[in-house]
């Protein structure tokens, strides 16, 4: 059992680079108008996040994430991470269907919350903002990050990841949790706030009063095996019963929120799988196909510089690519518009050479069987049928 962690009061010092970061010109006034109700210089100085820290934040709405950008600097990097929506394939589907929705409703589409954070990595002072819209079930609870990180921050998602209709994910959020752990580096912290439930009803009231109860939270973050490492009452509201709905805008001043912050141990045994070495060498301009007889082939050409093309199954896919803490080799799409920043990992592919054959799939459930892959020099054909005239890859990779 962790040691007591001592709780942090109201006015505990925040530092001058979270007050800088909270006062930049470039904040919208609509979120300025926010800070006093949400305590927001107090939640940040309690997350510990500093310049220089690689930071995730899950579901975010882009007001924190201005902020610790500035906050991390040109040195640091906030990766702004977004579930993709319950039952859906991809990015580029679900902007599909709340096209279809539209034109059903004669409503206006429903804005996604990826582009927000699009558009904010657009303005050049947020550079170092990197959007990630990602598919947390994918083998059963996924997490995926470029690098390891100091700091995880989310606010008010908590209950909404225990909401099955949301992000699909409620049954498998202490294996994403573990996922988390796994990202961050040994002493890194991850702070939660969340509107606080009545004691004892765990997360069935996530979905009708928008709260969670902070004892089950605990417990869910203890066993992905964080350490309790403190609280702070900084938007606690003795006077609210824990009856009425936390959802909307209008929430934090009439409703009651805790704020947890867990520490992954110093200690803790590294189960980063990131390659130690290029996994991909002799492999970079070759190409991986996938498809069964009959169906469409997948042509792929990774690059040294961590960029790839993709042709055939898509017409043109493009974007950058990265090994993630589980081991998995995630695409990072740049193209088509409509998928910006989409990340889709697959589970195998490392140490690959000119010759092999494997079979993968990214743990999707809509992906049905796993597709075989061969890694092919210079010519492209589907597997196992030899070719019978070369296509040449370098005519693909040049259109």
């Amino acid at each position: 059992k962790a040691a007591p962690a001592k709780a942090e009061a109201k006015g505990s010092a925040v530092p001058a680079y979270v007050t800088n970061a909270i006062n930049d010109g470039n904040r919208l006034p609509s979120d300025i108008a926010l800070d006093k109700p949400r305590h927001t210089a107090e939640i940040l100085a309690f997350t510990r996040i500093k310049p220089g820290d690689k930071v995730a934040e899950i579901a975010p709405t882009g007001y924190y994430t201005r902020i610790i950008a500035k906050i991390v600097g040109p040195k640091g990097k906030d990766y702004a991470i977004t579930p993709l929506t319950d039952g859906v394939r991809d990015g580029e589907t679900l902007r599909a269907k709340n096209l279809d929705d539209a034109k059903k409703s004669g409503k206006p589409p429903v804005p996604l919350s990826i582009d927000n954070l699009n558009a904010i990595q657009n303005i050049y002072d947020y550079s170092n903002i990197q959007p990630l819209w990602e598919i947390f079930w994918q083998y059963g609870g996924q997490f995926s990050t470029p690098e390891q990180l100091d700091a995880v921050l989310t606010v008010n998602i908590y209950h909404d990841m225990h909401i099955q209709k949301d992000y699909g994910i409620a049954k498998i959020v202490p294996a994403i949790d573990k996922r988390v752990f796994d990202a961050m580096k040994p002493g890194a912290v991850y702070t939660i706030v969340d509107n606080r439930a009545a004691p004892g009803v765990g997360f069935s009231v996530a979905e009708t009063l928008h709260r969670s109860d902070p004892d089950a939270v605990k417990a869910e973050m203890l066993s992905a095996g964080f350490v309790f490492d403190g609280e702070s009452n900084i938007a606690a509201l003795p006077s609210d019963d824990h009856t009425q709905s936390g959802q909307g805008a209008s929430a934090w001043p009439r409703v009651d929120h805790y704020i947890y912050r867990f520490k992954k141990p110093m200690n803790a045994a590294s189960n980063d799988l990131r390659p130690t070495h290029d996994a991909l060498a002799g492999f970079y301009g070759n190409t991986t196909i996938s498809g069964e007889a009959g169906s469409p082939q997948r042509f792929v050409f990774y690059h040294a510089d961590h960029t790839y093309q993709e042709f055939g199954w898509n017409d043109m896919q493009s974007g950058t690519w990265y090994w993630d803490a589980a081991g998995h080799n995630c695409m990072l799409h740049q193209w088509p518009a409509e998928q910006r920043n989409f990340v889709v990992c697959h589970g195998t592919g490392r140490d690959k050479k000119v010759g092999d054959k494997w079979t993968q799939d990214n743990g999707q459930p809509f992906q049905g069987d796993a597709r075989p892959y061969m890694a092919v020099a210079g010519y492209v054909y589907p597997d196992p049928t030899p070719p019978t005239k070369g296509v040449k890859g370098e005519a693909l990779s040049a259109q």
